[in-house]
Formats: structure tokens, C-alpha cells, sequence
């Protein structure tokens, strides 16, 4: 049951962050932005930038959940 919570909550971010990384991408590379395309393109980039760094907090507790659960296997 375990496994399944961290698929849904891995699959979530992943799909938010690598939309929000196109879209920044998308926006960046225009020449010239609106203002209210601006306001989008620090929403997409902050949201890319929290995305990356959660993904990565989430493999690292992955990782850290299988250690212990192989410690107590040992044990």
C-alpha cells in the first residue's frame, strides 16, 4: 500500500514539474514577454524549481525506506 501512495504522489509531481519546466522553457526562449507572461514565467520556473527539488527528496526517501526495511529483514 506503501508503494502505490508513493506512485501517486511520484506520478503527481513528476507531471506538475515537467509541465511547469516546458512551459518556463517555452516562455523563456520567446524574445519578448507581456507582463502577464512574465508573472507566468516565474510561476512555471519556481514551480519547476520546487518540482526538482521534491522528486529528488522523494527518490532519497524511497532509497532511505528500502535501506531500513532491509536492515529489519537482517535483523
Amino acid at each position: 500500500m506503501k508503494t502505490v501512495h508513493f506512485q501517486a504522489i511520484f506520478t503527481a509531481v513528476f507531471c506538475l514539474t515537467l509541465t511547469s519546466g516546458g512551459a518556463a522553457f517555452y516562455l523563456g526562449s520567446q524574445p519578448t514577454l507581456s507582463p502577464a507572461q512574465n508573472r507566468l514565467f516565474d510561476g512555471a520556473n519556481a514551480t519547476w524549481t520546487m518540482g526538482t527539488t521534491t522528486l529528488i527528496g522523494l527518490l532519497a526517501s524511497q532509497s532511505n525506506d528500502d535501506d531500513d526495511e532491509a536492515d529489519r529483514d537482517e535483523q
